[in-house]
């Protein structure tokens, strides 16, 4: 699976972040947030979860391949020499922020998660069905129980994608079982709303950059 590693300068080890990509797959902005938290100290893996297989958008979603492979990007970066494996971190965006949360389910041993305006639950959007597939993904709102990690959401108030609804059903749902759950909204913002584009939003990309990097700092140190 292809990947890109990103290791800060220094000696000792070092917090490891997974950083995953969207529904489209790697993007330039992906790799650029991940040099962006390298610079401030993380060791920073940014799989491929796509490349190995071939279906389309709607066979992605929970995909059973897919998350074999992250599970393989995890004990990668846990057992490389730069890296303290008791400090791991995973950041997401969309599809991927979904998955940073569901991989706090999985793996326990992730002890911080960011959701950037990712879907809690596809079956209340009224999504039972993608590209005529049913969706056999379950919501993440039936997961938190099994979520050690510190969780941050940020959503935009004004995402035509994944409505903000999306993060606050999250939030109650880690709330509601005891979980250390932030939820961060941002009004005017759409999704992606912290990459360049149509949808950019100057002021929630800010905020929503440096409420990421306190929080791992937070948990990861």
């Amino acid at each position: 699976m292809p990947a890109r590693l990103y290791i800060p300068e220094g000696v000792g080890r070092r917090p490891g972040v997974l950083v995953l990509h969207g529904i489209d797959g790697p993007q330039p902005a992906i790799e650029a947030f991940a040099r962006n938290l390298t610079a401030e100290g993380f060791v920073t893996l940014t799989p491929d979860l796509f490349s190995l297989h071939e279906f389309g958008s709607e066979g992605r979603v929970d995909h059973p391949l897919v998350l074999g492979d992250l599970a393989g990007a995890l004990a990668f970066l846990k057992q490389l020499p730069e890296v303290d494996p008791a400090r791991i971190g995973v950041v997401g965006f969309s599809f991927g922020g979904r998955l940073a949360v569901l991989a706090a389910a999985l793996h326990p041993e992730i002890r911080a998660a960011v959701n950037y305006y990712g879907v809690a639950s596809y079956q209340e959007l009224g999504n039972r069905e993608v590209g005529g597939r049913a969706l056999r993904s379950v919501p993440l709102t039936e997961r938190v129980s099994a979520i050690r990690a510190a969780v941050l959401l940020q959503h935009g108030e004004a995402d035509q994608t994944n409505p903000v609804e999306q993060g606050r059903l999250l939030h109650a749902a880690l709330t509601r079982a005891a979980k250390r759950s932030l939820l961060y909204t941002y009004a005017g913002a759409d999704h992606v709303f912290n990459f360049a584009g149509s949808r950019h939003h100057a002021e929630a990309a800010r905020l929503s950059w440096e409420r990421t990097l306190a929080f791992f700092r937070e948990n990861l140190r």
